[in-house]
């Protein structure tokens, strides 16, 4: 004797997702956040769980500053802060006027 279930091996089951007719063995459970949400989908429907949907659960540690920075002082470009942000356009070449 078996489990309290049928072995399934002819069933069929409907995608929730589009809702077409899938053999119940190839429709999958999908999950979020690695929880599963009920729904069993087809092959075609089924989308892994998004890495993004787990931000916040691993800590993440990624310092962007330094402590004591020494920039090079040997170079005149490191000492500019911002020589010239905007370059004064060159004025437009007109056609000479014809008397």
């Amino acid at each position: 004797m078996s489990g309290p279930y049928a072995s399934g091996r002819r069933a069929w089951g409907i995608c929730d997702r589009c809702g077409f007719r899938y053999r119940l063995r190839l429709l999958k459970t999908e999950t979020v956040r690695g929880r599963p949400n009920n729904t069993m989908v087809c092959p075609t429907c089924w989308d892994s769980d998004h890495p993004q949907n787990w931000q916040g659960v691993y800590p993440i540690f990624d310092p962007q500053a330094l402590r004591n920075p020494r920039p090079d002082n040997a170079l005149a470009a490191s000492r500019v802060l911002n020589p010239d942000p905007v370059p004064n356009p060159v004025p437009p070449i007109t056609a000479p006027e014809i008397p």
